[in-house]
């Protein structure tokens, strides 16, 4: 490590950054997030994410000197135990965490080359959210697009749920929804809402090139506007008694029958 220095007070202004990097209002003005966990701060290291410093309990760094030592540039801070889990925000700490830069992204750029993207309209569950980054990522989607009124994709929650996906596919907030939905189709990108009125079986919908695959709110479902929008409307047939899927659930099979669909089309043409 490049320097380590050790607090003993949850007074200190360090502790205090961490602690408010809870709230969207706390990483807004920090322009930072907060990653917990070994494997979590690893991957992100590994990702080339951009580390301000560690936060690391007296337990950690006694059991993981070696892993600390490899990181010859970055700060750590070092706390008792009891201080962790004071600042920690899972139920069982494992010692680590990280303050990272919050992912910038070129929006223009992105636009220019997806070819295959998950949107999500006012999606409110941070598990949910989570989930679905990382079945996107799973399946070799290019990008995640937001609605601004879904939940924060840097809520702690919902990066413990990506399990490292937040650095491996940008995810774009947009201030207006159904103008970047136009500007995929006017890219050619076909827009599939997932939607139980005149649907399709999603096995019978071409998803197999150029797709956006729309998902909306857990209550509420897609608004009219996005619907008009839309060029299939595309649904998972359910021969049990459940009503419907959750929405990471739906997602996730459509992200993977899209990907399916593709490996499908890829193989016959081999042939």
């Amino acid at each position: 490590m490049a320097d380590r220095i050790r607090i003993t007070s949850i007074s200190n202004q360090i502790i205090k950054e961490v602690r408010s990097l809870s709230s969207k209002k706390g990483r807004t003005a920090a322009q930072a997030i907060l990653l917990e966990g070994y494997r979590l701060v690893k991957d992100a290291l590994n990702s080339g994410a951009i580390i301000r410093y560690f936060i690391i309990s007296d337990n950690f760094f006694q059991k993981e000197e070696l892993f600390l030592s490899q990181m010859s540039n970055i700060k750590a801070v070092q706390v008792p135990d009891a201080l962790f889990s004071r600042i920690s925000k899972t139920e069982s700490p494992q010692g680590i965490l990280a303050v990272a830069e919050m992912p910038v992204y070129n929006n223009k750029e992105i636009y220019e080359r997806v070819k295959r993207i998950i949107a999500l309209e006012n999606i409110q569950d941070p598990g949910n959210l989570g989930t679905i980054i990382r079945s996107a990522d799973a399946c070799g989607f290019d990008a995640v697009l937001l609605s601004k009124d879904s939940a924060d994709p840097y809520n702690p929650k919902v990066i413990r749920a990506t399990m490292g996906s937040m650095f491996h596919i940008p995810v774009i907030i947009e201030e207006d929804f159904s103008q970047a939905l136009f500007k995929l189709k006017s890219k050619n990108i076909l827009l599939a809402a997932a939607h139980t009125r005149d649907a399709l079986p999603c096995w019978q919908a071409d998803m197999s090139e150029k797709v956006a695959i729309i998902i909306g709110n857990e209550g509420n479902g897609l608004s009219d506007n996005v619907l008009e929008l839309a060029d299939i409307n595309v649904m998972i047939p359910m021969p049990g008694n459940a009503e419907s899927f959750n929405a990471s659930a739906a997602a996730s099979i459509l992200i993977y029958e899209c990907m399916r669909q593709k490996k499908e089309k890829e193989k016959n043409k081999i042939f």
